[in-house]
């Protein structure tokens, strides 16, 4: 019965995503079957830990369970009809050569690999005392998280300030599994590296009209250490991975809204980003780099208005949060005091033995292999071609490392310099695959400026 009940649940988290992901490419000729799961799960874990969140407000237990359901799977029969009134049909680009199927199936096996081995480790400190543990209070009160936890001292070490899109996510399948199984949980974590590999390789085939390099590019991405064998790897569930491919998929959509201009891109680009804030607090962060880059471009093709509209669900979902948090008393954070131009003054000394860390974490060889190596490179060139896309995802990934790096400043830990060391790999994971992106768009050198529909659609 547990099995079946985890089947149930994440068919319908599938499920809603399936439906708004059909809803967003409803007036495409084909819609891309990969990328098309890819984005259910990513969307759907979204809108089940939202409905959780907000239905939990005034329902609970059984009610809460079939509501949300009932939600997902009317999503799923919108976007189905959405796909069948515009005449949209699902493609599969097969490969074309012996590389391509070889890459493929690398990339599928590493896939199984990392699901095997997700199933051997047990949760990681964060991911039992930082996530899964707000699942569990909620699964035993009814569906949602008691008020009192937000506010109680004994409990701050869980940080209660931590957004819910992955501990709602457990929840969903604690509910439907009917007890809450630390095991069956942990395939969430594999699922969101399963959708983040091939969208990796579907951007870089886009862009550079090379589908090997693509496929190249995803079979790479699990030999960077920290992807699984870290603190804030796949196997331990802390949210680090789920991050980045949230993070990947709105940095990859953006571009592909600022190199065609098609809507439905930029409807994409605005789902996943929203999402950022709702998985980690980190998001906020990278939300605000994402916006600070889609500016830029949208500047530079005058299409400031649709972009304005498309981070508007981000906006709102950021300050709903923090009003929650505000009525619910929620526990402050200790790990950081608050910004100050004083304190920023004062702890200024700091800014060398932040970057000696950085630079130490970044050559660490145990954690990165030669990747930051490859970033390097690929930074380096597209800072010479000078083409906008290309600095864009500079930009992208070089940003939120400094971004985070000076958060240190404010570090109230007794050595801000073993707080950077404890935390800074997992923040790095955050863009590892949008380095990746940068990696790839590199090799590929993209034949032209504009793709066309067809390769967009189809690749």
């Amino acid at each position: 019965m547990i099995v079946i009940g985890l089947i149930g649940a994440l068919f319908t988290i599938f499920i809603a995503g399936f439906g708004v992901t059909m809803s967003i490419f409803a007036r495409a000729r084909r819609v891309n079957v990969i990328e098309c799961a890819c984005l259910a799960w990513l969307l759907g874990c979204g809108i089940v830990s939202l409905l959780l969140w907000i239905c939990g407000s005034f329902c609970s237990g059984f009610i809460l369970q079939i509501l949300v359901a009932l939600t997902c799977i009317a999503l799923g029969i919108c976007g189905w009809r959405m796909k069948r009134s515009a005449n949209a049909v699902f493609a599969f680009s097969k490969p074309t050569s012996a590389v391509e199927w070889i890459l493929g199936t690398i990339v599928a096996l590493e896939i199984a690999v990392l699901l095997f081995v997700a199933f051997k480790h047990t949760l990681g400190w964060d991911g039992l005392l930082n996530w899964e543990i707000k699942a569990r209070y909620a699964f035993f009160n009814g569906g949602t998280i008691p008020s009192s936890y937000y506010s109680s001292a004994g409990r701050a070490f869980s940080h209660p300030e931590y957004p819910l899109a992955i501990p709602l996510t457990e929840l969903w399948l604690y509910l439907w599994m009917g007890e809450p199984n630390q095991f069956w949980v942990k395939i969430i974590f594999p699922l969101f590296y399963a959708a983040c590999a091939p969208l990796l390789a579907i951007f870089v085939s886009r862009f550079g009209g090379k589908c090997w390099i693509g496929l190249a590019t995803a079979a790479l991405l699990p030999f960077v250490p920290s992807v699984s064998a870290s603190p804030g790897g796949i196997v331990v569930g802390y949210v680090d991975v789920p991050l980045s491919a949230f993070y990947l998929a709105a940095l990859g959509y953006l571009l592909l809204w600022f190199k065609t201009d098609q809507r439905e891109f930029v409807i994409a680009f605005a789902a996943c980003s929203a999402l950022l804030p709702w998985v980690k607090s980190e998001g906020r962060i990278l939300w605000a780099v994402i916006v600070f880059v889609g500016f830029a471009l949208s500047i530079s093709k005058r299409r400031i208005p649709q972009f304005i509209f498309s981070i508007v669900p981000g906006f709102v979902l950021l300050v709903v949060w923090r009003i929650f948090l505000k009525l619910v008393h929620a526990w402050p954070p200790s790990d950081f005091s608050h910004l100050s131009f004083g304190l920023l003054l004062n702890n200024a000394g700091r800014l060398r033995e932040i970057a000696t860390t950085l630079l130490a974490e970044l050559s660490e060889p145990t954690h990165w292999s030669i990747f930051w190596l490859l970033v390097a490179v690929a930074v380096i060139y597209f800072l010479g071609s000078r083409k906008l896309g290309g600095i864009a995802v500079v930009g992208a990934v070089i940003v939120p490392i400094v971004l985070y790096s000076l958060t240190y400043l404010f570090s109230t830990w007794p050595s801000y310099s073993a707080h950077m060391t404890s935390s800074m790999p997992r923040l790095l994971l955050h863009v590892m695959p949008a380095g990746w992106l940068a990696i790839g768009l590199a090799l590929a050198q993209p034949r032209s400026e504009t793709p066309s529909r067809t390769d967009v659609s189809s690749a």
